[in-house]
């Protein structure tokens, strides 16, 4: 790249100066003009100003200093600008030692340029220690400006990184939750399908006819279950569906050993609900609760109390001996462990005993809207 002349230009001092002025941005400029309007009171301190001089003569004095001081407050800045642009790459000493020395030797050379300019030559030039003081009066409050800058820049940056790690811890818990919920998931689903596989083995061999409608009814609830079977949230109406299914591909088996009955309240279906967990308290009433007796009826209901949504699977089975009980097994542990982990406190499994026999399994949780697309199809 060549300049107007036809001479080269170096690519990277280029770069250097566009990045030096993107960097002077209002409020440096502000605080080295306020720098100047500091420094340019001094000479209105002194006590018999105004009894030598006249209001017009001090204010053009002062003026005079002011314009002195805002050329020399733009060199240095311009200049402390290119210096931090050119050893950015250069660790946080040595751009402070280097900015430090820069604004000390250009505030002598400017001070010596304004004694200059005054005197018309060089050739009557105030002793060595008047030029030094005078220098030092411009280059301490630019290098006290320089340490104040680089704290600000350090806070800046050191809570820049607090903010960027607490985004990064937040997104970890998140990616952890999603993995410890798919892997709750995984546990589930095969425990479900290994136990209803079996019973339709055991139907098989000693009722034929009735094994192969089973199979059928199997079919049906995949069919239904398996384009859910891995998302990450439901809806009380895609749950129920779900449940209803289940319990008809009982009753081939159980016939009339098994009834049941499925009561939303209206407008819960579209709240969203964990998937699989309603089905596995189902599960769990049916083989433990009505199994070992020979049969009974299940009821499911649904509804929402306030913000909180209260589902409950009630049986007529076994019973829990008239105690609590939190449940061992593979299924309720993976539901506490589910409803821990999406809703913290606000997620409850309570099993007791129901009067006058039987159990009764409920949960509650946030009665929060489904999203779009994970409500299922809804029987009419």
């Amino acid at each position: 790249m060549r300049n107007d002349v036809g001479l080269p230009v170096d690519r990277d001092d280029a770069g250097l100066v566009h990045r030096a002025l993107r960097s002077l941005d209002d409020g440096r400029i502000a605080v080295a003009g306020l720098a100047c309007l500091v420094l340019s009171l001094e000479s209105l301190s002194s006590p018999d100003l105004f009894d030598f001089f006249s209001v017009g003569e001090i204010a053009l004095a002062w003026l005079e200093r002011l314009a002195e001081l805002a050329v020399m407050a733009l060199t240095l800045t311009l200049a402390y600008t290119l210096v931090e642009q050119a050893l950015s790459r250069t660790t946080r000493r040595v751009r402070l030692a280097a900015s430090c020395g820069m604004l000390v030797a250009l505030s002598a050379a400017l001070s010596l340029l304004l004694y200059g300019y005054y005197a018309h030559g060089f050739e009557h030039l105030p002793p060595p220690g008047r030029l030094l003081s005078d220098s030092l009066r411009v280059a301490v409050p630019a290098i006290f400006l320089v340490l104040i800058a680089d704290v600000h820049r350090r806070a800046v940056q050191v809570d820049s990184a607090a903010h960027e790690a607490e985004i990064l811890r937040v997104q970890l818990r998140h990616d952890e939750a999603q993995q410890q919920l798919a892997l709750l998931q995984a546990q589930i689903e095969p425990h479900f399908l290994f136990n209803v596989l079996g019973n339709v083995r055991r139907l098989y061999r000693t009722q034929p006819a009735a094994g192969a409608e089973a199979i059928s009814s199997l079919m049906r609830y995949l069919r239904a279950a398996l384009p859910r079977i891995r998302t990450q949230s439901s809806s009380v109406g895609g749950e129920l569906e779900l449940v209803r299914a289940y319990l008809d591909l009982l009753k081939v088996r159980m016939s009339a050993r098994l009834t049941f009955v499925i009561d939303a309240a209206p407008g819960v279906e579209q709240l969203e609900f964990p998937p699989m967990l309603l089905l596995t308290l189902v599960e769990n009433a049916v083989k433990h609760g009505l199994e070992p007796v020979g049969g009974g009826s299940v009821r499911v209901t649904a509804a929402r109390a306030g913000d909180t949504l209260h589902v409950s699977v009630v049986d007529d089975g076994a019973g829990l001996g008239g105690s609590a009980s939190d449940g061992t097994g593979v299924g309720l542990g993976n539901v506490r462990r589910q409803l821990a982990t999406r809703y913290r406190d606000r997620g409850r499994l309570v099993i007791q005993s129901h009067s006058p026999k039987g159990t009764r399994a409920a949960i509650s949780i946030p009665a929060r809207s489904a999203a779009i697309g994970s409500t299922s199809e809804r029987r009419a």
